[in-house]
């Protein structure tokens, strides 16, 4: 591979959760979450996984099985911010042209997602691409906990976001889309969105993507069929738990 090619996946993992405490070490199929999520991006064709934390404790379980972490700051208002401390300790010189922020609490991403997009931001004019999955329950349409995407359709290959909100978006919408977070970022799309201060839709919507969006950056969507849960809550746990269940 050309070193101009070189990806790396970095995971934020922050400890202090308040919707569900220390997060990142919750037990899923007897394995800290934060484990099982670098574990799955091993299994891809970045270059390099590693955890950003700002935990000694979620440290020390990476350490145990041989995972990478770096330890940041405990000041940043999101996992991007999080995450670019890191690169920019690793890399200084920005030998990594594509990066994948993996948010540390979707233990069932698969590799091959994750390997999808990487192959897809070499070809593509957008800064950033993320992922998006049909919502098939109007229960899901209304929970604040799973981010919906207004977007607009250029062509099957080319759909931009061009909004995120907790609430129901569009309106009367025929499908709604459901955020995935991970998000894959040209090197410096990553360094204008770090260096730019927190929005104001992004403080209102507690959204981080939203910054990008103000400060146009382009957003593309990759669509994909896998249900993706991301674990905000026990109730979370309980939704991984049927979609697992769903999959054997």
């Amino acid at each position: 591979m050309n070193n101009s090619d070189k990806t790396i996946i970095l995971i934020p993992a922050r400890i202090g959760s308040t919707r569900l405490p220390k997060k990142p070490l919750l037990k899923i199929d007897g394995k800290e979450m934060v484990l099982k999520v670098w574990e799955n991006a091993q299994m891809s064709n970045a270059d390099l996984v590693m955890v950003a934390t700002d935990s000694i404790e979620i440290a020390e379980v990476l350490k145990k099985n041989n995972a990478k972490y770096f330890i940041t700051q405990n000041t940043h208002i999101s996992g991007t911010d999080r995450i670019h401390e890191a690169l920019e300790a690793i890399d200084p010189e920005k030998n990594y042209k594509y990066v994948v922020n993996l948010q540390g609490d979707i233990p069932n991403i698969k590799s091959s997602i994750i390997d999808k997009g990487l192959e897809k931001i070499k070809s593509t004019d957008a800064d950033i691409l993320t992922y998006a999955r049909k919502i098939g329950n109007q229960k899901d349409i209304l929970n604040p906990n799973i981010v919906k995407i207004a977007t607009n359709v250029k062509d099957r290959n080319n759909i931009e976001a061009i909004y995120f909100s907790r609430s129901p978006i569009p309106h009367g919408a025929k499908v709604y889309l459901e955020h995935i977070g991970v998000y894959i970022y040209k090197r410096e799309a990553l360094d204008k969105f770090t260096s730019i201060e927190q929005s104001t839709l992004e403080k209102e919507e507690r959204l981080e993507q939203l910054r990008a969006i103000q400060n146009s950056l382009k957003i593309n969507l990759i669509i994909i069929d896998d249900k993706i849960i991301s674990i905000d809550t026990l109730d979370d746990v309980e939704r991984l738990m049927e979609a697992q269940k769903g999959q054997d």
